[in-house]
């Protein structure tokens, strides 16, 4: 789609149908392979909106592995590997200063202490989950009268945007609101923005992604 000017960009994207944007980016999802991205996430938790974070994070698709290191914002400096095959429900954590004296940790993925700042597993910070995220938003809305769309066009950045609305009463979606910022290279959601009846509830912002063969998955590499 790089090859396509500004003007045809625009109207290829307003012309395709949520679902269709959606199957592009997990086929490009998949022809990325194992990749690397840094990611700006911001999430409220148990009622508490947290400052954002700056994430370093790689991705291994199959058999599902992800390593991330927070580069800024809370948690400054902790590093976390997941590893499907070597422990299916826990993640190895190492903590940055005083709180790392004692080196790399085993912990519940789903536990207390890996779910104090975000909403999700680990395994749902790749663009495969993120896109099933959206799916399901977008049958359950169907459901009550479909979201409405407003097609903002490309940002500063160069990302194709739309935002998905609601329609009146259904409160009882995961997402009232719903803004993804499309890569038209990528072909891949590269902004998320998630409102629920209580306002913001997530915000995540993917640059810089790139295959990344090299990437180290191994637990005792912490």
């Amino acid at each position: 789609m790089n090859a396509l000017s500004r003007e045809a960009l625009t109207e290829l994207f307003a012309a395709t149908p949520p679902r269709t944007l959606l199957e592009a980016g997990k086929a490009s999802a998949a022809q990325l392979g194992t990749y690397e991205t840094r990611v700006v996430k911001r999430e409220r938790v148990s009622g508490k909106l947290h400052e954002p974070q700056t994430i370093q994070l790689a991705v291994r698709q199959s058999p599902r592995a992800l390593r991330l290191e927070v580069l800024s914002g809370p948690a400054k400096g902790r590093k976390v590997i997941y590893d499907s095959v070597v422990k299916k429900n826990e993640l190895r954590v190492r903590e940055a200063g005083v709180l790392g004296i004692a080196g790399a940790v085993w912990i519940d993925m789903n536990g207390g202490l890996a779910r104090g700042d975000t909403n999700h597993p680990i395994t749902d910070f790749s663009f495969t989950s993120i896109i099933g995220t959206l799916e399901d938003c977008f049958a359950k809305g169907e459901a009550v009268g479909g979201y409405a769309r407003k097609d903002e066009g490309f940002d500063a950045a160069g990302r194709y945007c739309i935002t998905f609305t609601a329609p009146a009463g259904a409160q009882h979606l995961y997402a009232t609101r719903a803004r993804i910022c499309m890569d038209p290279v990528l072909a891949l959601p590269v902004v998320l923005e998630i409102d629920d009846a209580r306002g913001p509830l997530e915000r995540f912002d993917f640059t810089d992604v790139k295959p990344f063969s090299k990437a180290d998955f191994s637990p005792s590499s912490l």
